[in-house]
């Protein structure tokens, strides 16, 4: 079967600019005049709840408004990174929509100002049942809010003052191609690669192509330092003078914040991972072990200790991936299905696409999209799961009302590890204890990048942040040390951090989105919590459905209490390292078995 290996965004649109575009947006601009003309003067959902139910019910019509040409051009922009055209357009919707938001800024800043009194009695509102939990948020975040002319400042300046930086890096790492060696048929030959290809070559079986692979990115890393040394001090000290202007009382208090969570949640979970680095760390040392060398090069963390059998090209990780999700539950087989036949998925690298792996949903109005850079390696399979489980999420969601489909980053990486792990246990079925072998180190490197890595990012992040605050600059030497100290706190000793490496931030563009990178963490240790839960109880998938499809509707905590899981408890993480304990031991046991050790 020939399958469409692009994304088909007809339905979205056919071309920038498209007439279909141009009508939604006169008729969004007569929507959100209408709107704010209407609710400046009648101040009446401000103390009356019949009428506030019919200003969010308007309200969220208007956020529906204008989605389709935003994805488009968001989704052609990460596939043709060096087409101007599409950036020109970007910035011309971006300030279009801009305009829209600042005209109806008022509601939501002047909503979140009434008295606790009268914020109490519309949350408790059977009238306002739909809108409770967004009401709870907007009451929240609303401490941290300014005037209505202060936020449309910081509304235009977010572009400037961090957007196009972030974007300019991205872009410029997107262009860059060199020689490289790869491995056609039985040759290593030199050919020509793009960055993304590059970064997958930095883990091939043949150290003479990793090598050189390595060697290039840190090129290519260093050939930009510069440039990121002074991105990322722009960022930084956006960050700074926005949490400085809201009122935070530390530098991810705005991510905790639009997490819908609390500090002490996100504080046990990255404590009680960093108490457990010694868990990576023999994982490192026992991985030199088994591959006769002192230490790993930084390069080599994730270095296969042998090659499982079998050519995953797109075709079967397609087949996989089906099969595994097959034994979890039919709905995602369907939405999976959905994704792989109709052009949702953009699959493979190409010069001009950027790297890595996303899937997009911004409203449930619109198709949800993946893209990929599949290069044939098994750990492009699992790839595919994951990001095939953001897809199930996404389209679970749109049983929700418009203004609860989201999904909080701290759990947004739940439904990609869940998908992922199954995957895993498919790949497992029936193999011998080489391969059963084999296939667990790849599971734990996964597991230690998931989890142990993203907390060690999350605390160089909150390091670097509280330097550049006493600093009020920083150079790429000190930024590069800072990232050393932490890789190397979850590494160890038997992982060296070569001349180069020191760079890796560079590329890493989660740094670009403060504090992201826990939610890996989170997402992966929650997902193992629901598949426990499962392989308990099959029918328990359920109530993981039901977590998928809630939305925003209810918070984070509210939502695991409903399903029987306590995220305030330290044991409750710690018994999602103790899994990765126990399958280390297990595959020290499976190496002594087989001699390797």
């Amino acid at each position: 079967m020939k399958r469409q290996t692009t994304w088909d965004l007809s339905p979205l649109g056919k071309k920038i600019n498209d007439s279909a575009f141009l009508k939604e947006r006169e008729l969004m601009a007569k929507k959100y005049s209408d709107f704010a003309r209407k609710w400046k003067k009648d101040k009446s959902f401000l103390t009356d709840e019949k009428s506030l139910k019919k200003a969010l019910d308007q309200y969220e019509k208007l956020s529906q408004l204008g989605t389709k040409e935003m994805t488009y051009l968001s989704l052609r922009k990460n596939v043709e990174t060096t087409n101007i055209d599409i950036q020109k357009a970007i910035k011309k919707a971006e300030e279009f929509y801009r305009k829209r938001i600042q005209e109806i800024r008022f509601f939501g800043l002047e909503l979140g100002a009434i008295d606790k009194k009268q914020q109490k009695i519309f949350i408790q509102s059977p009238e306002l049942k739909k809108y409770k939990h967004y009401l709870e948020m907007l009451f929240n975040e609303s401490r941290f809010y300014l005037s209505e002319k202060e936020e449309n400042i910081l509304s235009l300046k977010s572009g400037v003052a961090h957007g196009n930086w972030q974007s300019m890096l991205s872009e410029f790492l997107s262009k860059q191609s060199r020689e490289v060696y790869v491995e056609e048929g039985k040759k290593v030959i030199k050919k020509e690669q793009t960055f993304s290809e590059i970064q997958s070559l930095i883990h091939h079986p043949k150290k003479k192509i990793r090598n050189t692979a390595a060697k290039v990115m840190h090129g290519i890393l260093s050939e930009h330092s510069d440039i990121a040394e002074k991105e990322f001090n722009s960022i930084l000290e956006n960050a700074k003078i926005n949490a400085e202007l809201r009122g935070y009382e530390r530098p991810d208090h705005g991510r905790i914040t639009s997490d819908d969570i609390t500090f002490d949640i996100v504080d046990t979970m990255a404590e009680v991972v960093s108490d457990n680095f010694n868990v990576s760390k023999n994982f490192y040392a026992f991985k030199a072990k088994v591959l006769k060398q002192d230490k790993l090069a930084y390069h080599e963390r994730n270095l296969e200790v042998g090659t499982l059998s079998g050519e995953h090209d797109y075709e079967t990780s397609i087949s996989i991936v089906d099969a595994a999700l097959s034994n979890v539950d039919e709905g995602f087989v369907t939405i999976y299905r959905d994704m792989v036949d109709t052009g949702k998925i953009d699959v493979y690298p190409r010069k001009g696409k950027r790297g890595g792996a996303f899937c997009s949903y911004w409203s449930k109005d619109n198709p949800v999209y993946v893209m990929l850079n599949h290069t044939n390696q098994i750990l492009d399979t699992t790839t595919l799961a994951h990001e095939i489980g953001h897809a199930i999420h996404g389209t679970l969601t749109k049983q929700e009302s418009a203004i609860n489909y989201d999904t909080p980053m701290f759990v947004a990486e739940i439904a990609s590890n869940f998908c992922e792990e199954y995957v895993f246990d498919e790949i497992g079925e029936s193999l011998s204890d080489k391969e059963q072998f084999l296939l667990n180190i790849k599971r734990i490197d996964a597991f230690i990048s998931s989890v142990f890595r993203q907390i060690a990012a999350y605390n160089f992040e909150r390091n670097v942040h509280d330097e550049f605050a006493k600093e009020g600059y920083l150079s790429k030497k000190q930024i590069g040390a800072l990232f050393t100290k932490h890789m190397k706190s979850y590494m160890g000793s038997r992982v060296n951090q070569d001349p180069g490496s020191e760079n890796w931030w560079v590329y890493w563009s989660h740094f670009r989105s403060p504090f992201y990178v826990y939610s890996y963490a989170s997402g992966l240790l929650l997902a193992n919590a629901m598949r426990a839960k499962v392989k308990e109880n099959p029918e328990y998938i359920a109530s993981v459905k039901k977590f998928f499809s809630t939305g925003t509707s209810m918070s984070p905590q509210e939502l695991f209490d409903s399903i029987g899981i306590d995220i305030t408890d330290p044991h409750f993480w710690q018994s999602g390292i103790d899994e990765i304990k126990d399958l280390l031991t297990e595959t020290q046991k499976l190496a002594k078995k087989l001699g390797k050790i």
